[in-house]
């Protein structure tokens, strides 16, 4: 098989997704919250149809997961001032310290995976990922 990039992102999702799982469950969320975390806490006053636009899930799951997210503390789900037929999201404390778990994580993965590689080596793939996805258009998360 030839090497892809598919093939070994693929892979790296699947390792970090396990990685996360089990330190996630502790703190009350699942892997598929967690993106909802992130964009949430990134855009405080987001829409729920920002958010499903901008994580590209139908609005359906999205309001599932909006509604375990308010259920459980991490989110707060407000009218808006400006249209009483909208809502805006923000993160609870709750939330708030379930981002900075999110971030440790993060963190603590890319220590593992880089474990034994020169620095100069990880600094250049990370350049090249964040030139993939610019060239996507896909820095939407304003990722820096």
């Amino acid at each position: 098989m030839k090497k892809t990039l598919a093939f070994f992102t693929t892979f790296l999702y699947k390792d970090f997704s396990k990685f996360c799982n089990e330190k996630l469950q502790k703190i009350g969320l699942s892997r598929g919250l967690l993106y909802f975390v992130i964009y949430i806490g990134r855009h405080p006053k987001c829409s729920p149809g920002n958010l499903s636009s901008e994580l590209r899930f139908d609005s359906g799951h999205t309001t599932r997961a909006i509604e375990k997210l308010v259920q459980n503390e991490f989110v707060l789900r407000e009218k808006s001032e400006s249209d009483k037929r909208a809502y805006i999201l923000s993160l609870t404390e709750k939330g708030e310290e379930a981002l900075k778990v999110i971030y440790s994580l993060f963190s603590q993965w890319d220590e593992k995976v880089f474990s034994g590689i020169e620095e100069d080596e990880r600094t250049q793939l990370i350049s090249l990922m964040e030139k993939i996805i610019q060239k996507k258009g896909e820095n939407k998360w304003n990722i820096q």
